[in-house]
């Protein structure tokens, strides 16, 4: 029968430091998770370092015992590393220093030392490099009561912190177990130094399976807490659609109904102006009813009239229907002459002139409702600064280049223009630069504008106007 040696307990826990590796890369590894990375390579060192302490005697003392005790320490200080970069409040975390300067300095120590005692492993140099393991593993202990604090369930960190106690305690007792004289060599076979040796290797062994246990639980939270996250914000991206649709509704009332007098007034224009013509065909009727060209184009008048105030209509029915959002495919040109005709009477109103240079042919993809809405948004907005400032000749231009694929819209006015600095906040919720403004408007126009994949931005004219420019894609 094969008697037993701690090099069988030596190469059973380099062997379950090898496949605790592999488990973690097999997991972790393609997430590009660091702190899996280092404890992964943690896990490959210490299986290196206890194959090189196997095969002491066949390896130059050099390389099977200094080289050995750095690798380890350098294992260990991997791990602490891996265990900072847990924490979910500090996510830009540097490599320190001291993990690479610590093992270096041990093994340069270990070799002095070694030179000094004539080659030899001396009881004080092996208790000196186990006590470095020791405080190494405190050091492990230390980073995980920090990175625990930031989660809610500690259970899992504090079986590690327990586990790195343990490991830390047995370390302790070996340094016992060297400076008493009972064992100073590793693979000396009395019984305290096998069940300290064996401890070491069983609770390394749970330390490694206690992080993964511990990454797979932090990973099931975070899977939940996203699945939790996602569907509050679904609930968030509701409410806001819903309060964006509200607000349209809002801002499309409210621009109505600053059209509404001058709306009115223009379709009592064609309406009183037909009422006079059926008044004098009436009177025609009676006192020279054979007179029929001017009876017929009395009638016609009329049939003009009518057919004018009807298309008002048509158009303001247009813009205050709650018809579907769907996106059809737009006459530029057509779409912004509707919305000057809805706009004539207040245009008249306050003595202001509105000129449209646009091609034909131009076509967008829009929702017809909510595009006309934008532009009355615009056109109401330059009529009150234009009001405001009362120039000479109130002029609004509307001007379509085409630029690539996109057509841009310039909406240029000869007012005061916008206030410095005041260029991006206009577009704001709830900021306005009018006692009486609503700060709806022009944040609702970016809101619309962005759907149809657009931009929409301000800046003062060349004359000192405001200038709203907008970008929309060709079709």
């Amino acid at each position: 029968m094969t008697p037993f040696t701690i090099q069988t307990l030596f190469l059973f826990y380099s062997a379950l430091s090898f496949l605790s590796a592999t488990l973690i890369g097999t997991l972790f590894w393609k997430r590009n998770d660091q702190s899996a990375k280092l404890w992964l390579w943690g896990c490959l060192l210490t299986a290196i370092a206890t194959v090189i302490t196997v095969n002491r005697g066949s390896i130059p003392l050099t390389i099977s015992y200094s080289l050995m005790v750095s690798i380890e320490a350098l294992s260990v200080l991997l791990f602490s590393e891996s265990l900072k970069r847990l924490s979910i409040t500090n996510s830009k975390i540097k490599l320190s220093w001291l993990t690479f300067a610590i093992p270096i300095i041990l093994f340069s120590v270990v070799e002095l030392c070694r030179q000094m005692a004539n080659g030899e492993i001396t009881p004080v140099i092996s208790a000196s490099t186990t006590l470095t393991f020791a405080i190494a593993n405190i050091f492990c202990l230390y980073q995980t009561m920090r990175v625990k604090n930031e989660f809610e369930n500690k259970t899992f960190f504090n079986f590690l912190i327990l586990v790195f106690g343990v490991v830390a305690a047995l370390y302790f007792m070996r340094i016992f177990i060297i400076l008493s004289g009972y064992s100073g060599h590793s693979f000396d076979t009395k019984t305290l130094n096998v069940i300290v040796w064996f401890a070491l290797f069983l609770f390394g062994s749970i330390r490694n399976l206690a992080y993964i246990v511990l990454r797979l639980h932090l990973g099931f939270n975070e899977h939940t807490r996203l699945n939790s996250m996602n569907l509050r914000l679904s609930d968030v991206l509701e409410e806001r659609n819903e309060m964006i649709l509200s607000l349209q509704k809002l801002n499309r009332s409210a621009s109505i109904n600053a059209l509404a007098s001058t709306i009115s007034h223009e379709i009592n224009q064609p309406l009183g102006a037909s009422r006079l013509n059926a008044q004098f065909a009436e009177m025609k009727l009676q006192s020279d009813p054979s007179n029929v060209p001017l009876l017929r184009g009395l009638v016609k008048n009329i049939l003009d009239d009518i057919n004018r105030a009807s298309t008002i209509v048509k158009n303001l029915s247009r813009l205050s229907s709650n018809q579907s959002s769907s996106v059809t495919y737009v006459n530029l040109a057509e779409s912004i002459n509707q919305v000057i005709e809805i706009s004539k009477g207040k245009l008249r109103s306050s003595k202001t002139t509105i000129n449209l240079d646009c091609a034909s042919h131009y076509q967008i993809s829009v929702n017809m409702s909510e595009w006309q809405q934008v532009l009355i948004n615009l056109i109401n907005n330059a009529i009150q600064a234009l009001d405001e400032a009362n120039p000479d000749q109130k002029r609004i231009e509307i001007s379509v280049k085409q630029e690539n694929q996109l057509l841009t819209i310039f909406i240029e006015d000869n007012g005061p223009g916008i206030q410095a600095g005041q260029e991006s906040k206009i577009f704001d919720l709830m900021f306005s630069s009018k006692e009486a403004g609503s700060g709806i408007g022009l944040w609702l126009s970016k809101n619309i504008i962005n759907r149809f994949d657009g931009e929409i931005t301000a800046h003062n004219a060349i004359n000192g106007g405001a200038c709203f420019v907008i970008r929309l894609p060709i079709t």
